[in-house]
C-alpha cells in the first residue's frame, strides 16, 4: 500500500512539471494550492483517520488544507452549509464525503460549474458532475460481510444457517444503504438457510444501537447472528452483548474498527471486522484533488470510481504485520 501511495506522489509531481507550460490563468503551482476537505463528522475515529491521511498528503505536496465537518453525521444541514462556505472561498479543489446522497448535490454541482474540481470520497452523491469518486466498494463490503456471517454461523452452529438481524446507522446514507443491500442480496443468492429477521435503523444517533440490540435479544431469543454495518453500530452491539454476558454466543460481523469493535474482536464478542482503508482514502482524496486542479482544465477524463480497497480482520490475524497498516494506519504511516 505504501508503494501505491508513493506512485500517487510521483504522479502529482509529474503533473506539476507537465503543467508549467499552461497559461497562468489555468495552471496553479502545487505549492500554492488550497484544498477544502469536508468529512461527515468530527466525533468519529474513522473520520479522524481519514483526516490524518489527508493532512499527510497536504504535507507531502505542500498544499494548504482546510478541513471542516459537522460534529455528528446526523447534522446534514451543517455539512451543506460547510460546502457553501467552501465554494465561496474559491479553493483550488474540494474533497467531500457526502453524508446523504441528495442533499449535497446542489453544492457539488455548483462548485463544478464554478470551475472548482470536486473529488468525492466514501459515499456517493446522486450526480455525475464530479471529477472522481474514491471509496471502498460498499456493495462488496455487504457481500463479504454475508460470506463471513455464513462462515461463522457454520463454525458456531454447524451450518451456514440461522436467524440474523441487520443494524444500519442511518437510512439514506449511500455507503450504508449499499452495504445493507449487498448483505441481503448475497444471503438470498448463496445462503438459503439464513433468515434475515429484521433490518433496524439507528436513525443516525449514537446510543440507539445499544437499545436496538437489547430489544433484539429479547424479541428473538433464538437469534444466531448480528450484522452491524458501521463503527457506531458495531461498537454498541459489543456493549450490549457484553452487558448480557453473551460472549461468543452469536455470530457477529461488523464494519470498521472502533474501540469497542476491537475490544469485541479481541475478547470473542465479534468474529470478523470488515475494514475500509480510511487513511488511504484521505491521502488519495487530496492527491487526486491536486492532480485534478491542473488536468481538468485540459479536458482530462478521470475514472469515475476508484476502489480504495477492503480487508477482513479476524482474531487470529491480530498482531501480524499485514494487519498493522489496516488497524492502526496513523501509527503505521507516522514516519512516512
Amino acid at each position: 500500500m505504501k508503494r501505491f501511495l508513493m506512485m500517487i506522489l510521483v504522479v502529482v509531481m509529474v503533473v506539476g512539471i507537465a503543467t508549467l507550460g499552461l497559461s497562468y490563468e489555468k495552471a496553479q503551482q502545487v505549492g500554492k494550492m488550497k484544498i477544502f476537505f469536508i468529512v461527515k463528522a468530527t466525533e468519529s475515529e474513522f473520520w479522524q483517520i481519514v483526516l490524518d491521511g489527508a493532512r499527510k498528503a497536504a504535507k507531502h505536496y505542500g498544499v494548504e488544507l482546510i478541513d471542516q465537518a459537522p460534529t455528528t453525521e446526523a447534522d446534514v444541514a451543517k455539512q451543506v452549509s460547510i460546502l457553501e462556505t467552501a465554494i465561496s472561498m474559491r479553493p483550488d479543489a474540494i474533497v467531500i464525503a457526502p453524508t446523504v446522497a441528495d442533499a449535497l448535490v446542489p453544492g457539488i454541482e455548483k462548485a463544478m460549474a464554478n470551475g472548482i474540481p470536486v473529488v468525492i470520497i466514501d459515499s456517493a452523491a446522486n450526480t455525475d458532475k464530479y471529477v472522481t469518486f474514491l471509496a471502498s466498494d460498499n456493495y462488496k463490503i455487504g457481500q463479504i460481510s454475508a460470506d463471513q456471517m455464513a462462515k461463522f454461523l457454520e463454525k458456531k452452529f454447524g451450518k451456514p444457517a440461522g436467524k440474523v438481524a441487520v443494524i444500519t446507522f442511518m437510512s439514506g446514507v449511500g455507503s450504508l444503504e449499499k452495504r445493507t443491500k449487498g448483505f441481503i442480496d448475497r444471503v438470498k443468492e448463496k445462503y438459503p438457510g439464513i433468515e434475515i429477521v429484521t433490518v433496524k435503523d439507528a436513525q443516525g444517533k449514537q446510543g440507539n444501537t445499544l437499545n436496538i440490540t437489547l430489544d433484539l435479544l429479547t424479541a428473538f431469543p433464538d437469534l444466531n447472528g448480528i450484522y452491524a454495518n458501521n463503527q457506531y453500530t458495531g461498537d454498541e452491539v459489543v456493549r450490549a452483548l457484553d452487558m448480557k454476558g453473551l460472549k461468543g454466543k452469536l455470530a457477529v460481523v461488523a464494519v470498521d474498527a472502533g474501540p469497542q469493535e476491537m475490544y469485541g474482536l479481541k475478547n470473542g464478542y465479534v468474529d470478523a471486522l470488515i475494514l475500509q482503508r480510511p487513511w488511504v482514502m484521505g491521502y488519495s482524496g487530496v492527491a487526486y484533488a491536486v492532480i485534478a486542479r491542473n488536468l481538468v482544465p485540459l479536458g482530462f477524463d478521470f475514472p469515475k470510481f476508484i476502489d480504495t480497497g477492503v480487508a477482513v480482520i479476524t482474531k487470529d490475524m491480530l498482531g501480524k504485520p499485514e494487519a498493522e497498516a489496516i488497524l492502526d494506519p496513523v501509527k503505521f504511516y507516522k514516519d512516512w
